[in-house]
């Protein structure tokens, strides 16, 4: 897999034609098609940002086999550096977590209109030839989980909504589009555990020089994670790129060197990247506070887009709500879905 370029962490992907695990996490400042075109001053003022931020220290992580090593610690605890201590020592011992990766490949078909040239193909190799997940399972300690929680721990009732790993890269660093970072929530709370839903917005590069930038953009991941605060236990974890529109990711790829007429674009669907444990179904836990998932997760998405804070209907809602409040009717067609960073 390639570099997780937003969140500024290392992730290696394995090449499945040749076995070569290559690591895609390099320094790019002697390329400029890995960054953006800025004055000399203001590139070397960006490069000593990010060598500081390189040196600060990844407080553990969650495994994702499919496309990252570093999750969610990146910046968190430096932002917040009471995050729960009173969670770490039960979790110091040697109980492990198990996670387990799925991954479906992009259909290669999708691509049958770019793969003609010489060119494309040439920079589509990281995604043509990317067939499995770079690890299928692995093991995590429990405290990593804890980087998920909220300050506030048992003591956060349900709806509450807090920045997991805020935008580190806008105005400053590698900047294409947005949302960025991740944001979390809490869906449930029994005596002594926890369910929170969390939302985590991502960019990768999978080619390294001398191959041409390929970008690829998930719709998002949205995970959730179940954890007794009493023993440590983490009961359930998911995290997953949603598949239930069939537009899920955006791919965009140089051909050559100049951006505004090298650069090819295509959406299409993802049909799956999973990471999950094998524990428990979280929903057969008796839980003393609780708020529906989906409402959870359009708490996550107003914090990431503004307009989902304005109600939404389909036409023929909207033209009976808009007959009852005599107001008209604004009819927007669309050919993805707003709340996507695909789209």
């Amino acid at each position: 897999m390639g570099t997780l370029r937003k969140r500024n962490c290392d992730a290696a992907f394995v090449d499945d034609n040749d076995g070569v695990r290559e690591t895609a996490a390099r320094d790019t400042q002697n390329n400029d098609h890995y960054r953006e075109r800025q004055p000399e001053q203001e590139r070397k003022r960006l490069n000593e940002n990010v060598q500081q931020y390189k040196n600060k220290t990844v407080c553990g992580c969650i495994v994702l086999g499919l496309c990252v090593n570093t999750l969610l610690y990146t910046l968190f605890l430096v932002q917040h550096p009471g995050t729960p201590v009173w969670f770490w020592d039960a979790a110091d011992g040697l109980a492990v977590v198990t996670l387990n990766t799925n991954f479906t490949p992009l259909d290669p078909s999708v691509f049958s209109s770019f793969i003609d040239s010489e060119k494309s193909r040439h920079s589509l190799y990281g995604v043509l030839s990317w067939k499995v997940a770079a690890v299928s399972w692995s093991w995590v300690q429990p405290k990593a989980f804890t980087a998920l929680l909220p300050e506030e721990g048992i003591s956060a009732q349900p709806g509450h909504v807090w920045t997991l790993l805020p935008d580190t890269t806008k105005d400053n660093f590698m900047f294409r589009y947005g949302p960025r970072g991740a944001v979390a929530v809490v869906r449930a709370r029994s005596t002594d555990c926890l369910d929170v839903c969390f939302r985590l917005h991502a960019e990768y590069q999978l080619n390294t020089p001398p191959r041409r930038p390929l970008w690829f953009t998930p719709a998002a991941f949205i995970g959730r994670v179940v954890i007794n605060t009493t023993d440590a236990d983490v009961k359930y974890f998911s995290m997953f790129v949603p598949t239930h529109n069939f537009l899920n990711v955006d791919l965009e790829w140089l051909t050559g060197p100049n951006e505004d007429v090298d650069m090819e674009v295509t959406i299409t669907h993802l049909p799956q990247m999973t990471i999950t444990t094998d524990t428990m179904n979280p929903n057969e836990l008796n839980w003393k506070e609780q708020i529906q998932q989906d409402e959870a997760l359009k708490l996550v998405g107003k914090t990431f887009y503004k307009y989902m804070q304005v109600e939404y209907h389909n036409f023929t809602e909207a033209y009976s709500v808009a007959s009852s409040e005599r107001q008209p009717i604004h009819s927007v067609v669309l050919w993805g879905v707003l709340a996507d960073q695909s789209c």
